[in-house]
Order: C-alpha cells, then structure tokens, then sequence
C-alpha cells in the first residue's frame, strides 16, 4: 500500500510541477524582463560576456532608456550564472525563460541529491518537486536573477563530493559544480568551503595530479577568475562589496544586513516571521522539527546515520548565518525578497526532515503533508488553455509505459512505409 500510495503521489506532485513549468513557459515567451536586479546588473553582465568585454567590467557602454537600473559596481560581480543568460541571449530565447530554465536544472540537482542518501525513486521526486514550488523558488521565476542556479549547483556539488570515485570525469564535474558554485554570487566561496569541510574528506583521499589538474581547470575558469579578475583591477576580489578585510565602496543605499532586522527596527521580527511563513509555509517548521528529532532519536541511531544529519544540521547552520550578514532592509518586500538568499539552508534542512521519514517508515505521511503544501500554489492568472498542453503530460507521466508503447507503434509503422 504504501508503495503504491508513494507512486501516486509522486505522480501527482510531478503534474503538478508540470502545470506550474507550462504556465511560466508561456508567461516567459509572452512578458519582457522586469525586476530591478536582472536589469541592473545580471542581463548587463550577460552581455559583456557576449561582447567579450567580461574581463574589464569598466568597458560597458550603458543604454539610455534601457538600462535604467544598471549599476556599473555591480558588473563587477562574478558571472558563472550569467554565462548560461549570455547563451539565452546569443541564443534569442526569451530571457524570462533563464528562471523556469534553473526551476528545472535545480529539480533534478534535489532529485540527484535525494538520490544519493538512498531516498527511493518516489521519495526523491516528491522532495525536489516540493523545493522547486516553494513560493520563494517561484516568485522569482520570471526573473534573471541566480539564486535558484546557485541552489541547484550547491546541491550537485554535495552529490559529487559525497560519493567520489577514481574517475578523471567525476573529477572534471566536480570541478564545474563547485566552480559554477563558486563564481555565481560573492556567497559561492563560502559555500564551497562549508562543503569541502563537511564532505570533502573522501575526495581528498583520491587526489592525484591528474585528477586535481581535471577538477583546477573548470574549477579556475569558472568560480577563481572573477575574483582573480577583481584584484587585478581594483586591488579587491570581493569589489564592490564590503567584507572582513575587503573594505570595498558603499554603494548600498538601503540595504542592511538580514540580523539588523532583529534588533534596530521594531517591526523587524514580526515582519521576517510572516515573510517566513509566507514563503516556506510548512517547510518553515523543520527548523524545530528536524532538531526535535536529531535529540529523540539520538540513541536509536546508529553513529553514521547520525553523522549524516549532523553534517546537515551544521551545514544549514552556516548557510543560515550566512544569510544574516547579506542585504536586507526594514520593508516588507525587502525582507521577503531576500529569502531567496535562504535557500542554502533550508535545503538540508529539509532534506534531513525527508532522511528521518525514510528512516522510520513515515514516507508516506510527510508525502502527505508535502503533495498537500504543493497545491497552494501561487496567485496564477487566468490561462486554462494551458490544461490543454497538460493532459498528455499528466497520461505520460500516470502511463509512461503506453506512451512508450505508443512511440515503438508509430516508429514501427513509419518504418514500414519507408521501406
């Protein structure tokens, strides 16, 4: 029974997560760019990738009337992410499609990642489905923004690390998904060290100097020459941003950092609360949840078990501090729109939750609860044409085997004719 209850809802998350990908499919082919920081700086660094001019940031020649919020700081900022955008570009898709692109890329990174703990097939796709339709991943769908591109190598790059092997190739990966990690946002560096330090023992022990010269070279390319880059032209790798020992410019005008909102504005707290809420609905509440169960269960687990939620734990920990030192500010759009920044933390977080469910035979109750919280989806104009392009989807994924059966009939009959 469970089995086939864990089937049927998987199915239906996955027709779910189809509807959502259909409907901002055509919302991204029909609407032109609009938020303020893919105008500002990630289309703007697209573009001088294109140009190649990427090496000189200084070099861009801002638009009139078009590029309104451009920001000539902040095309300083490392690009791995807004290479994919300068293929969209190249390419002429329409670039409200880079969103609904990475919604699809960081599904499979949370299914590979489900995956790799052992979660079963079903299991696995109903925790990436119910992080690729969290409000705070679909919100920013439409944009060209990375947060979710970030998200889905940061994932990857747990899978490679947790299961090296002596293979020049996994080598070579490894090194474009921590690099991709690394080089998408001035937090990739951070995150790249929490995951070497958490999980990186194993792929230590099965260096060589072929295999580090596999994993240096995209890891080089991709994450370390825009810091690289930076240093050379302003004598700061992290410009224009202000860190420990960098001092950089200010250049933020209304931003504060995230931990301000708690203390020095007095509807800060209740503010984040709803805006928390509001954006994890009731994945919010693995933040009590999964450390409840870490201290009830502790001697019921054996110590490798343990360890892999403890590295999750800590893991979370980080990114979550991470979170409280990036820009925020005191309104409630600003704090909504940086949750965005929280995804690093709550995707073991949630993971683990998933773990301890397959440990104690609850998977199909938290695929309840979790099928259930997709269906509040967001606030979606009025398209039903769009059911109409879903109906085959929905068949193929309830009847993948018709489908199939379907395809080999008509392959075979044209066959035929040709001959």
């Amino acid at each position: 029974m469970k089995n086939n209850l864990l089937s049927f809802l998987a199915k239906i998350s996955l027709v779910i997560f189809a509807f959502l990908l259909l409907y901002y499919f055509v919302q991204g082919v029909t609407t032109k760019v609009w938020e303020v920081d893919s105008i500002g700086y990630h289309i703007p660094i697209s573009r001088l990738i294109l140009s190649g001019k990427i090496l000189n940031p200084g070099s861009y020649s801002f638009r009139p009337n078009i590029d309104l919020f451009a920001d000539p700081y902040r095309l300083y900022q490392p690009g791995s992410s807004e290479i994919i955008l300068s293929i969209f570009n190249f390419l002429k898709i329409p670039l409200n499609l880079f969103g609904v692109a990475g919604v699809i890329l960081f599904f499979f990174a949370m299914r590979a990642l489900a995956k790799s703990y052992d979660l079963s097939d079903n299991l696995s796709i109903i925790f990436a489905t119910s992080l690729a339709t969290l409000h705070t991943v679909i919100r920013w769908i439409m944009s060209q923004t990375i947060d979710v591109w970030l998200a889905a190598f940061f994932g990857l790059s747990i899978v490679f690390l947790r299961r090296p092997v002596k293979s020049y190739k996994h080598f070579l990966i490894l090194g474009i998904t921590l690099g991709m990690l690394f080089g998408s946002k001035y937090t990739g560096p951070a995150y790249t060290m929490f995951l070497l330090i958490l999980y990186g023992k194993e792929t230590f022990k099965l260096l060589n100097l072929r295999r580090l010269l596999a994993f240096l070279t995209p890891f080089s390319v991709l994450g370390l020459s825009w810091y690289i880059r930076n240093y050379v032209l302003t004598g700061d790798p992290y410009f224009p941003q202000t860190i420990p020992f960098f001092k950089g410019i200010d250049y933020h005008i209304l931003d504060e950092a995230v931990w301000k909102m708690f203390i020095y504005f007095r509807n800060g707290p209740i503010i984040w609360l709803h805006a928390f809420i509001s954006e994890y609905t009731v994945w919010c509440l693995v933040v009590l949840v999964v450390p409840i169960l870490y201290f009830l269960t502790f001697k019921n687990v054996n110590r490798i078990f343990r360890l892999g939620i403890q590295k999750l734990i800590f893991l979370a920990l980080l990114s979550f501090t991470v979170y409280l030192f990036l820009p925020s500010g005191p309104t409630p759009s600003l704090i909504t729109s940086v949750f965005r920044y929280t995804y690093p933390a709550f995707i073991p977080c949630i993971l683990a939750l998933f773990i301890y469910a397959k440990k104690f035979a609850k998977e199909e109750f938290l695929a309840v609860i979790a099928v259930t919280n997709m269906l509040i989806v967001p606030e979606l104009s009025y398209h039903p044409k769009i059911l109409i392009a879903l109906v085959p989807v929905a068949l193929a994924i309830f009847y993948p085997s018709k489908i199939k059966k379907l395809y080999e009939f008509i392959k075979e009959r044209y066959s035929r004719k040709r001959i």
